[in-house]
């Protein structure tokens, strides 16, 4: 038995450390940035926002200094059934702004709320290029003229960089590890044929594509998924996704201040996961499972092992953590995180049990937000 457990740990460790040489080849592809559009087109900015009275003014600040021609700039808010005047603030922000606000009243019973703002600000956009944000994000300067540069043919998607913050709470610190860490696997995945998802907080889209592929409403029975299920159906129907990894066009928002509210973020993210299908959803269960059982066999082997021996199984298991940290620094520095190695080796490591325990649990708690 000990022996098998040693085959299967040695496999299984093998197998995960490749999908981390995988990762980094496909970040390091991603950099070589793809041809761009020279001359801007005219862009819609959507952004669906409840109760968002106090990030909004930011954002707006951020979009009214954006690198980009004002007389080919539409910004749409969706107050999406707002009580704290999300809608004055909108309004009152950067009055020179080219903006609209598009009232939501009621939401259709079964019918994900955040979907159904965004998909109706996506239909009332005059221009034929849409980039969709979070209300309490912060896109730099250069956020529309790049991205809507990779937006060259109708079937064009485009995906950004949005890492968390760091906060100042360890919840916050490890959000910002965990998102800097997935859009790693997302972009290194894209850049290598195999894209499966991108952050809601910085992504895009020609207008055309996304009515031809039934947009949102194809997804309402779903509570999340208004960004990964999206894409994953506009790649049904002949998109091909770009990924934007220019500094000056990432976007940053607040981590999650609580393990609580992290917990609750998460097990929606993971929720819409088993959606997935495909190469993709291969990729990631071959990852997923591969990473967990490596702990599982080193802690199984270290309760069964007798003596000083049984220090080995954990041993090698944290070399392995120290081996796969190495590639993910490049990208963690790219997105300005904490790439020291000592911390991402922990938070790697914590980040195995807190994945298969959100996981878990979020095929067992009913969904909420």
């Amino acid at each position: 038995m000990i022996t098998t457990l040693y085959v299967i740990g040695v496999l299984a460790a093998v197998m995960s450390s490749l999908f981390f040489i995988f990762i980094y080849r496909g970040w390091m592809l991603a950099l070589r940035i793809p041809p761009e559009r020279p001359d801007p087109r005219a862009v819609t900015v959507v952004i669906a926002a409840h109760n968002e009275a106090e990030a909004l003014p930011e954002l707006l600040h951020a979009l009214d200094v954006q690198d980009f021609p004002r007389e080919l700039l539409e910004i749409i808010v969706v107050d999406d059934r707002s009580t704290d005047g999300s809608a004055e603030v909108t309004r009152s922000a950067v009055p020179a702004l080219p903006l609209r606000v598009l009232r939501i009243d009621e939401t259709p019973s079964g019918v994900s709320p955040k979907k159904w703002a965004l998909h109706h600000g996506i239909l009332a956009a005059d221009h034929e290029i849409v980039l969709l944000t979070d209300a309490d994000c912060i896109p730099r300067p250069g956020w529309i003229r790049a991205m809507s540069a990779l937006i060259i043919e109708e079937e064009h998607v485009v995906m950004g960089l949005a890492p968390l913050s760091s906060g100042t709470s360890r919840a916050g610190s490890f959000a910002a590890f965990e998102s800097r860490r997935t859009m790693t696997l997302a972009t290194a995945a894209a850049a290598s044929g195999v894209p499966y998802m991108v952050s809601g907080r910085s992504w895009g889209f020609h207008r055309a594509l996304y009515e031809r592929c039934g947009g949102l409403p194809a997804l309402y029975a779903h509570l999340g998924g208004d960004d990964d299920l999206l894409l994953q159906r506009m790649l049904q129907y002949g998109a091909t996704l770009h990924v934007c990894v220019r500094q000056e066009a990432m976007v940053f928002s607040q981590p999650p201040a609580t393990w609580n509210a992290l917990f609750r973020q998460k097990q929606r993210h993971y929720r819409v996961s088993s959606s997935y299908r495909g190469k993709p959803a291969l990729l990631l269960g071959a990852f997923v499972f591969s990473e967990t059982l490596t702990p599982l066999a080193a802690i199984t082997l270290t309760a069964l092992l007798p003596g000083p021996e049984r220090m080995l199984p954990l041993l090698f298991w944290l070399w392995k953590l120290w081996y796969d940290t190495g590639f993910l620094q490049h990208a963690f520095r790219w997105m300005e995180g904490d790439a020291r190695r000592i911390p991402l080796v922990f938070r790697e490591g914590f980040h195995i049990f807190f994945s298969t325990l959100n996981g878990v649990i979020s095929f067992v708690k009913p969904q909420r937000w």
